[in-house]
């Protein structure tokens, strides 16, 4: 039987870690079986301890690998990819950054620890259960929350109903109950898990780019804005929005494009009402080149769509 079929059948868990310095929060993350977890959380921990800060007020955090780990260069809010052991199907570590979209860091520490749990098919907590069950230490002057995260074992009883509406690991492209359409040439699918009901992705030389497309919820200034610090720019106002907007369509149902352009990246999304009061969020994240050159493929990409589980 393959390590696939293997780990498919065992409990999955999230070991995660996450400090923010200057704005920005920084990410660790694994995902696997709970006993590849239980095997690499101590070396993720004397990991966690070696990272540190350089005085640079934008510089991220460096840090040392264990001679049997291997690292790979990330792009855009991915920093790195770490493989923690040398077998052939390694547990990877994710390190991520993103902009803090939220003042309040209990309540950011509370919304990422439900998103993360919904992933897992568990249902959310309130804020104090979240804040618990974080540890802190501090590495380099800095306060790291380390949580560990159990699918099937956790001490929240599993929400059935998530469980069953999330797309299973090897699902990719679209999550054909929720959203269909046609991707344009070159771009290939992704993984769709958590919350994303498509992926797709497109590679050429040293340029890349991501599509994504998510229900969710959450007022469209304060996302355009979260949005836009992701790729270094500042917020603007609601005025400064609706002059940036335009219409665009998916089949016969209206939405509102924005265009964000960055330094070195550019965010193009499209937003549609959902039958759920919340709304379809179709976001193309890519490096400036590559983003400008599918541009009008994403709009056409976007054209195609239509949303589930009622066809819009």
């Amino acid at each position: 039987e393959s390590q696939e079929s293997q780990e498919s059948q065992e409990s999955q868990e999230m070991l995660i870690a996450l400090t923010e310095r200057n704005g920005v929060v920084y990410f660790f993350k694994t995902v696997g079986p709970k006993d590849r977890i239980d095997a690499c959380r101590n070396a993720v921990r004397s990991f966690l301890a070696t990272i540190r800060f350089p005085a640079a007020e934008k510089s991220g955090p460096t840090w040392q690998l264990p001679d049997d780990w291997a690292e790979k260069k990330g792009t855009g809010m991915r920093l790195a990819t770490i493989s923690l052991d040398k077998t052939s199907h390694p547990l990877l570590l994710a390190v991520s950054s993103l902009r803090q979209s939220n003042p309040n860091w209990n309540v950011y520490l509370t919304t990422n620890l439900n998103r993360w749990r919904g992933q897992m098919g568990l249902e959310p907590v309130t804020e104090k259960m979240a804040i618990q069950s974080f540890e802190t230490f501090d590495v380099d002057g800095q306060t790291l929350y380390l949580t560990r995260i159990k699918s099937a074992n956790g001490s929240v009883t599993p929400n059935p109903v998530a469980r069953r509406k999330q797309p299973t690991a090897s699902l990719t492209g679209f999550d054909t109950a929720n959203v269909q359409g046609t991707p344009p040439p070159g771009w290939e699918p992704g993984p769709v898990t958590g919350m994303r009901k498509a992926c797709f992705r497109m590679q050429s030389d040293d340029q890349s780019l991501e599509v994504t497309v998510i229900q969710a919820g959450g007022d469209l200034l304060a996302n355009v804005n979260r949005w836009r610090g992701q790729i270094k720019l500042t917020p603007i106002s609601q005025e400064q929005l609706a002059k940036s907007i335009t219409e665009i369509k998916a089949g016969s149902l209206k939405g509102k494009y924005v265009a964000l352009a960055g330094a070195r990246e550019t965010i193009l999304v499209a937003v549609f009402p959902a039958a759920t009061g919340n709304s379809w969020f179709v976001k193309l994240r890519g490096d400036q080149s590559i983003a400008e050159k599918q541009t009008n493929a994403f709009k056409s990409f976007v054209s195609s769509l239509r949303f589930g589980p009622v066809s819009q």
